[in-house]
């Protein structure tokens, strides 16, 4: 995996956000069902489901963005000493 230096991205990095856009959308959801007590899946309100999945799916995907914007080609943070 190559990396890049502090503010760069490469379009793996678009990809692989992607990758952690959906693997948000579903474990925040799932997460949050698991959660509930008395959990039934002809009860649930699919809207909020969905809203909750859309919201995870976007705050994975620019979490690991600005990650990536903030970390150099050996991993370490900008502004860190080391």
């Amino acid at each position: 995996m190559t990396q890049t230096g502090y503010l760069r991205l490469t379009s793996g990095d678009f990809v692989r956000g992607l990758v952690m856009a959906v693997l948000s959308g579903v474990l925040l959801p799932l997460s949050a069902a698991i959660q509930t007590p008395g959990f039934s899946i002809d009860t649930v309100n699919w809207h909020g489901v969905f809203v909750l999945a859309a919201n995870g799916a976007i705050i994975g995907f620019v979490g690991y963005i600005i990650k990536n914007l903030a970390t150099n080609d050996e991993g370490k943070v900008l502004g860190t000493l080391g």
